[in-house]
């Protein structure tokens, strides 16, 4: 996946950076370079409509993940700090962006919906609501059941799916994860446009649900 042309000349070496960097790590197919590329178009489109500052808004998308921890390692939910101390670093080493690597940095580290940290500014409210929209919808989908199986998920629990009668556990069942946050993202995004596109793709994810009750 690529981006529409921009102005912004950093892109090129930071992209062929990043992919040098993702190649290096035992990455799940969620988090690998082309999510980056998504967000990243996410971002862009969204800074546009919200007026928020667009290359602010598209370098943090394409750092967003510079660190990657496991959704099941213990300090998964502060990977967007981590990873924004690591964008300050490289953000500091392009020139273009060095002015704006403390906007940058409080985007990302913001942008985690397990932190349950909200956005300090515009470009952080972008940045989570292009992070968000590739967790629902058909990429949603895709993403959530690849996530588990690189934890060694079930897909559901075999004999109360729905969990029922059981404490939901979205590192054990991919299907608990609808329940415990992407069913919730739709309503909690920040932005006119960010909400309109998620209500699009909320309804994927409803309509699957449906047919999967059906065929169990």
């Amino acid at each position: 996946m690529t981006l529409p042309a921009l102005p912004f000349p950093w892109m090129a070496p930071l992209v062929a950076r990043l992919r040098l960097r993702f190649a290096e790590e035992a990455r799940d197919g969620a988090h690998d370079l082309s999510h980056a590329l998504r967000v990243a178009h996410n971002a862009y489109l969204l800074a546009l409509e919200a007026q928020a500052d667009s290359e602010c808004c598209v370098a943090a998308a394409l750092l967003h993940d510079l660190v990657y921890l496991p959704k099941n390692h213990p300090d998964s939910p502060r990977t967007g700090a981590l990873g924004a101390e690591l964008a300050r670093t490289w953000c500091l080493e392009i020139p273009e962006l060095a002015a704006k690597a403390e906007a940058i940095v409080a985007a990302i580290a913001t942008h985690s919906f397990s932190s349950g940290a909200q956005a300090v500014s515009l470009e952080g409210a972008v940045l989570q609501d292009a992070d968000r929209l590739e967790a629902i919808g058909a990429i949603g989908l895709a993403r959530c059941f690849a996530t588990g199986g690189a934890m060694g998920a079930a897909l559901w629990h075999a004999e109360d799916p729905w969990g029922a009668n059981r404490a939901l556990d979205d590192k054990r069942f991919s299907l608990d994860h609808f329940e415990l946050k992407l069913l919730k993202l739709a309503a909690a995004m920040n932005t006119e446009a960010g909400r309109r596109l998620a209500e699009a793709r909320h309804r994927v994810l409803t309509t699957f649900l449906a047919a999967l009750r059906e065929e169990l």
